[in-house]
């Protein structure tokens, strides 16, 4: 994974024109349960999270994302999750959380599935899916089109 490319997407003047293409201005201020296995993309994907607006919860396992969903007093608006992880993969975390809550909103964030399988994400439970690697924008559009 190329993970200088969201490394560039992180600041600078396209970051005002990114939060206006997210649609409601009430979609700011979120929270969003960021379930990834590799440090550098949650703390950049968690970057550009807060420069849109949102709260954001990290965890780096599924097992750990599931704990944190169950034990939140706050209401999770929308959890992104990696798919391929050890132990708890993202299939799991949304099965054992659609159990909790089946109307929480499941965006499958993933670099290495086919045209084929992204096109199953949504039928595996998932409400949407984001190609890594991404963009503050692609990622701001995607969220609005969820929680919208």
């Amino acid at each position: 994974m190329h993970l200088s490319k969201y490394k560039n997407n992180i600041s600078g003047p396209n970051i005002e024109k990114n939060v206006k293409q997210s649609g409601d201005p009430s979609l700011k201020g979120r929270t969003i349960l960021l379930i990834d296995d590799e440090p550098m993309v949650t703390d950049i994907c968690e970057m550009m999270l807060i420069k849109l607006g949102h709260k954001v919860l990290k965890a780096h396992s599924g097992s750990e994302g599931l704990k944190i969903y169950e034990t939140c007093n706050t209401r999770i608006d929308l959890i992104i999750s990696d798919f391929n992880m050890p132990g708890m993969n993202g299939q799991q975390v949304v099965n054992n959380i659609r159990i909790m809550d089946p109307a929480v909103k499941v965006l499958l964030s993933s670099g290495g599935m086919g045209a084929a399988e992204e096109k199953e994400v949504i039928l595996k439970g998932f409400d949407g899916f984001l190609k890594k690697p991404y963009t503050m924008n692609t990622l701001s559009i995607k969220i609005a089109e969820i929680l919208n």
